[in-house]
């Protein structure tokens, strides 16, 4: 049973923060970022399609690695290698478009200015798709705690720690960045893999249910030359096998009602330990 435990003597604190606005495109590192319903600001808010109106990412297209995204005042700034810059605004006015989310059907709002961009860059027949505010996409009926969520896969926040990074760092023929575990949330302190057995945390002000381990794929070996590898997803199977899938790092939901899922997170935060469990969080499929 989970037990109530004192925060480690560790210091743990929040020391880095990302958000992916475009899915699989390049990561936005941050100071600080509020939060609401379905996660951070502008996190995975726009996806790139393909013609049915399918999600696009670096598993079908590695090179989605290698574009860049800033944030400007009310744009997003997206830039790629022998491509001019694209500025997508953070509300798109654009026509309406049917998503094909894994099955589960949405509404998007298509980023016209986009589609010729994205359509040249990855060589086919692609367009960008913003989600309105007014849509509303919940976690399958499988998860129990049925989260609100963009376009992400499954969870609106996901953590891993610095101390787990190094020790695959280590057994590794090349070093991997927090980026490329796509995290939002980076925690420095404690020790590896402690975080498998988080149940509930508190990180500044904002408390959160640790409610899965991230199972990964091969989007962790693409380099960041947009080029597929091996690694590290081989050396993750050798030594983080758990009932044939690869666990790293924790997905997370806040800790509050729906109505109540806002706050604020800042590079810096202490994080505080406030359940565990006697066994590793579980993935669902």
């Amino acid at each position: 049973m989970p037990a109530l435990i004192p925060t480690p003597l560790d210091r743990l604190t929040l020391s880095a923060l990302y958000i992916y606005p475009i899915k699989s495109a390049g990561g936005v590192s941050l100071p600080a970022s509020d939060l609401g319903p379905t996660g951070l600001t502008h996190d995975r808010r726009w996806m790139v399609v393909d013609a049915a109106g399918r999600p696009v990412t670096q598993r079908e297209q590695p090179r989605l690695k290698v574009v860049e995204v800033t944030l400007g005042m009310d744009s997003l700034q997206v830039n790629a290698p022998q491509m001019p810059a694209l500025q997508v605004p953070f509300a798109p006015q654009g026509e309406a478009r049917a998503v094909d989310m894994w099955g589960q059907p949405l509404r998007g709002v298509c980023v016209e200015a986009a589609a010729n961009w994205f359509s040249t860059f990855l060589d086919g027949d692609f367009g960008l798709v913003w989600m309105p505010a007014d849509v509303e996409r919940f976690q399958p009926d499988g998860r129990p705690y049925r989260s609100q969520i963009s376009f992400v896969d499954g969870n609106p926040f996901h953590l891993i720690t610095e101390a787990s990074l190094a020790d695959i760092d280590a057994q590794v023929s090349r070093e991997v960045g927090a980026a490329e575990m796509r995290p939002n949330l980076v925690i420095s302190g404690g020790r590896a893999y402690q975080e498998d057995f988080w149940r509930r945390i508190r990180v500044g002000e904002v408390a959160f249910e640790v409610v899965e381990s991230c199972a990964r794929c091969a989007v962790i070996n693409v380099t960041a030359s947009g080029e597929r590898s091996a690694e590290p997803l081989r050396t993750l199977a050798r030594t983080r096998l758990r009932n044939q899938a690869v666990p790293f790092g924790q997905h997370l939901v806040q800790d509050a009602p729906p109505a109540q899922r806002f706050g604020h997170l800042r590079v810096g935060d202490v994080l505080e330990v406030l359940e565990v469990g006697s066994t590793p969080t579980p993935m669902y499929e």
